[in-house]
């Protein structure tokens, strides 16, 4: 009798564990669907970044390079709207990354070891890295575009004539006249300006490879995605 009290204590102690480990791993599995839903959001607004972040800083490159071909072939004639209209995109900043990412709050605070896949866990982690390279690449692309390109165009040209604004998913670019003689054309015989544009070329295209990087590492984050956790849809984000 003694005997069977023992094993009915155990037994009922089992059960009792076994409720609790049941509550327990439905609880972590709700947070982890709390998580990777944040993620899911996270991607979709990245995709959003990353998608003009890469059309803005390739116009800047394409504009770049026309004037600097310009100054090269001075027999490839171009009219003064195209130079103005390049002048301007020169200028066109972009901004991505973000100094504080939803990986690393997940990491601060342990949370990212409720994530049970391995993949998607290595695949966020990545992600980061290339963030935080972006960040760092964008950092100096600003500086350089305010500190060396503006105060050089400020003091060549009117950069009055011409005005970018955003309207929906659409660049809107208006033409100004100007009581100022507008001199553009003259940058393409002055080497301080060959160099700069040099300068930012080769800038803008090293922000270009954690975008190209961001963009893999994305798409593979979406295949785990539709395998792992079907029923949250990585959707597309639209602010407009």
């Amino acid at each position: 009798m003694f005997i069977g009290l023992i094993l009915a204590g155990l037994i009922c102690m089992y059960f009792a564990l076994s409720i609790n480990s049941y509550r327990q791993n439905q609880i972590e599995t709700k947070k982890e669907l709390r998580i990777v839903q944040g993620i899911a959001k996270d991607i979709s607004l990245y995709k959003f970044y990353h998608k003009y972040g890469t059309e803005r800083m390739g116009q800047v490159i394409s504009s770049a390079e026309h004037l600097l071909n310009a100054i090269r072939n001075p027999e490839r004639q171009m009219n003064k709207e195209e130079i103005d209209l390049h002048l301007h995109k020169l200028t066109w900043l972009w901004l991505s990354a973000t100094p504080t990412t939803e990986y690393v709050a997940l990491s601060n605070s342990g949370e990212i070891n409720l994530i049970s896949s391995d993949a998607l866990r290595n695949k966020f982690r990545e992600f980061n890295m290339e963030q935080e390279k972006l960040l760092q690449f964008e950092a100096i692309q600003v500086r350089y575009v305010d500190l060396q390109l503006r105060p050089f165009l400020n003091s060549h040209i009117d950069r009055t004539t011409i005005d970018t604004y955003q309207k929906a998913d659409s660049l809107i670019t208006n033409h100004f006249s100007s009581p100022f003689k507008n001199t553009s054309s003259d940058l393409l015989n002055n080497r301080e300006f060959a160099n700069i544009l040099t300068d930012l070329i080769f800038s803008t295209k090293r922000i270009m490879l954690p975008y190209r990087r961001m963009a893999i590492v994305i798409k593979e984050i979406e295949e785990i995605f539709t395998v792992k956790y079907p029923s949250i849809p990585i959707v597309e984000y639209n602010p407009f």
